[in-house]
């Protein structure tokens, strides 16, 4: 039968991390053929722009059956998140579950948890023009109302970002669905893995982002978060007007806006509250980390990891910055990493890892890990920037070349490769775990 997520979603890619990690894995979270790999190789000689115009060519082969539409339930989309757990059975003292992002992957990692993702996407095929919001919109919209009318359980926020995202709504149409009510397969899996009085931690998610109401459970989302706000990609801004060749930005003039939790980071309610009810009836501690955007999990994830280290009396060996997907929560772990997860690779994320440069430590080497995403914005932070912005210390670029920056195609594969070589060649495990105690009182003292 087969199933229809798309796997390299932050979402996807959250929980598959998380369950790498459990197993003492890196993840590859690409998983390229090795024919793709050499193929894309031989085309990065040529430069960037070659590289994009063929991983844009090869995006017309990917997307989902249209005819899912119809056949995708939520307990579905849960029997394949919790299959990513099969033979780890715990159990667990804690589980987190929620709105995802790459710290709450390494916050996991530090508690030895599962994650349980309340989002997950779905890519369905559907060429268009990447500027041609109305068939987008007209296109999404009869998959949207094709789940919705046979799924009670889900919201869906049919996401369109025809700039970071430019080559691939080219092909497909983003539909993400969120989970309003626990599946029967998360209750089974928590109610079998989690210790009888253990935690069940809910993230909660805040980011807000204007989003056009369509209709109940169904909203539309133009953007996404980078260095351009909302309002910008409704309204204009030149750099916009002059990427579409027209004035003002993509807007459907004729729908409702109003503000809700962000597609892709924001945790929908009313799941906060029915997974509550349910640690309550089933005995479970339950907590809620409610933050108002994605870094600042990413903060409380390299605090958390910081702790561990301070308890064994170790000092950390690196500092490890990642971006977006490109997330190996294991490698902190093996060798005693400080994390920095960063949301992209866009200016705004640049001003978060400055802003986060004095609590690194300032003696030991910088780990980075980019994430390739084939589209050179103007919100996009240059390569140098980075190393500006931790000029004095020992950076340490993992798997990709800068002449190809953001577009190097051995940024899928060769920098978890490069991470767990690094880790190999400077074991020093982190014995310690987290517990939920522990996590509450650094999140009482941000």
């Amino acid at each position: 039968m087969g199933d229809p997520i798309e796997r390299t979603d932050s979402s996807a890619v959250c929980m598959r991390s998380v369950a790498a990690t459990l197993r003492g894995r890196f993840l590859d979270p690409f998983r390229l053929r090795p024919l793709e790999r050499m193929g894309l190789s031989a085309i990065a000689l040529l430069g960037p722009e070659p590289v994009r115009r063929a991983v844009g060519y090869g995006v017309r082969f990917r997307g989902t059956d249209p005819s899912w539409a119809d056949r995708v339930t939520a307990d579905h989309l849960a029997r394949w998140a919790v299959s990513l757990y099969d033979g780890l059975n715990g159990p667990f003292d804690a589980l987190l579950i929620g709105a995802p992002n790459g710290g709450v992957a390494h916050l996991a990692a530090a508690l030895g948890a599962p994650f349980l993702s309340q989002h997950f996407l779905i890519s369905f095929r559907d060429p268009t023009d990447p500027d041609d919001i109305d068939t987008y919109f007209e296109h999404g919209t009869a998959l949207a109302r094709r789940i919705l009318r046979r799924e009670p359980t889900v919201a869906v926020v049919n996401h369109y970002d025809p700039l970071h995202d430019r080559f691939l709504v080219r092909w497909v149409n983003h539909i993400r669905l969120k989970l309003l009510d626990l599946p029967e397969a998360y209750r089974t899996f928590i109610r079998r893995r989690l210790r009888p009085g253990g935690a069940l931690v809910f993230i909660d998610c805040r980011y807000p982002w204007l989003q056009y109401r369509v209709g109940p459970r169904h909203t539309f989302q133009v953007g996404g978060l980078g260095d351009v706000s909302d309002r910008e990609f409704l309204e204009g801004r030149p750099e916009i007007e002059a990427l579409r060749g027209a004035e003002g930005g993509w807007s459907l003039p004729d729908l409702p806006l109003e503000q809700q939790v962000e597609s892709e980071w924001g945790a929908a309610p009313p799941l906060r509250e029915v997974v509550e009810t349910f640690a309550r009836a089933n005995g479970y501690r339950f907590l809620a980390l409610e933050m108002n955007h994605p870094e600042e999990y990413a903060r409380l994830a390299l605090e958390a990891h910081r702790h561990l280290s301070e308890r064994e009396g170790r000092e950390p060996q690196a500092v490890l910055v990642e971006m977006f997907t490109q997330s190996n929560p294991v490698a902190p772990l093996r060798s005693r990493l400080l994390p920095l997860w960063l949301p992209f690779n866009c200016a705004d994320s640049l001003r978060f890892l400055r802003r986060m440069r004095d609590r690194l430590p300032s003696d030991r080497p910088v780990l980075i890990t980019p994430i390739p995403n084939f589209v050179l914005t103007f919100d996009t932070a240059g390569w140098s920037a980075y190393l500006e912005a931790l000029a004095g210390m020992e950076v340490q670029v993992l798997g990709v070349r800068r002449r190809l920056f953001p577009s190097d195609p051995a940024g899928m594969w060769r920098p978890a490769s490069a991470l767990a070589r690094w880790c190999r060649e400077h074991s020093d495990p982190v014995r310690a775990r987290l517990s939920a105690g522990e996590l509450e009182r650094l999140v009482d003292k941000r």
